[in-house]
């Protein structure tokens, strides 16, 4: 069938949810486990998890550290990438995705992929004994849960996201909104790794024309994955992103996006 209204498509950690306590304090307790001769300075797992607030203060360089490597990573395997190059002091000379790439394929990809379920691991374990306390460390972005039931009256709404299905169902649900997104239009790190073949699922799934869609990330290496299909892209500016990322957006002429403006989107058609 034929869609006939414009397509808004979110990323999620970033977007929608605020992920990155929840991804600081897996990411660690995966790594330390996973490989117990590291130099981190962290000799045992953060439990419970929401010490994670304060050990992001009493280490705020090596969060720091953490924040500015991320948006250059996408899947779980990238969380093992950041942390051995902070754990090799080398977050200085790592400024690009040229050379986070570089760096990432001197990395066995077998061991990357076993960080990858590894990480997984443990938070599904988290989310099966404690899923209240997973789930304050998610909350939505301030704005987010009064936008898209407003957005959803003109806009057919979806997500595209490298996190799995289960952690977004279960957020969705918390912050009240899976009325919103149909179930076919939720994509995750199992459809795809690629977002460019999440939103190449959602034009063919509707009919959907490439210039009638809307595709909001804070990621700004996903925005230009898809920027040659003719789909309009937005860095979200509330999301996990720096200068750096600013300057790419602004070259590429893609939308710098505030929070306060997701509300009255319709302003961008």
């Amino acid at each position: 069938m034929k869609n006939h209204r414009p397509l808004i498509a979110f990323d999620f950690d970033g977007v929608i949810s605020n992920s990155i306590h929840d991804s600081f304090v897996t990411a660690l307790n995966s790594y330390i486990t996973f490989k117990p001769d590291h130099a981190l300075p962290l000799s045992k797992p953060i439990v419970p998890a929401k010490r994670i607030f304060d050990f992001e203060k009493e280490y705020s360089d090596l969060f720091a550290a953490f924040k500015s490597l991320l948006p250059m990573g996408n899947r779980a395997e990238d969380y093992y990438v950041i942390l051995r190059i902070i754990e090799e002091n080398r977050t200085a000379s790592i400024q690009d995705q040229e050379t986070f790439d570089d760096y990432k394929k001197r990395l066995a990809e077998s061991l990357r992929n076993e960080y990858h379920e590894f990480f997984y691991q443990f938070r599904i374990n988290l989310q099966k004994k404690d899923p209240e306390a997973w789930a304050e460390l998610l909350p939505a972005f301030p704005g987010i849960k009064e936008a898209v039931p407003i957005l959803s009256k003109d806009f057919m709404l979806a997500i595209a996201t490298a996190k799995d299905r289960r952690s977004v169902d279960l957020q969705l649900a918390r912050y009240g909104l899976t009325d919103f997104f149909d179930p076919n239009n939720i994509l995750d790190k199992d459809y795809s790794e690629s977002k460019r073949e999440h939103l190449t699922r959602f034009h063919e799934l509707h009919g959907t024309p490439y210039e009638h869609m809307h595709f909001i990330d804070d990621k700004v290496l996903h925005l230009v994955s898809v920027a040659d299909l003719g789909i309009h892209c937005y860095l979200s500016m509330w999301g996990f992103n720096s200068e750096r990322e600013h300057t790419i957006a602004n070259e590429n002429g893609f939308i710098m996006l505030e929070l306060d403006q997701l509300i009255n989107f319709k302003q961008f058609i």
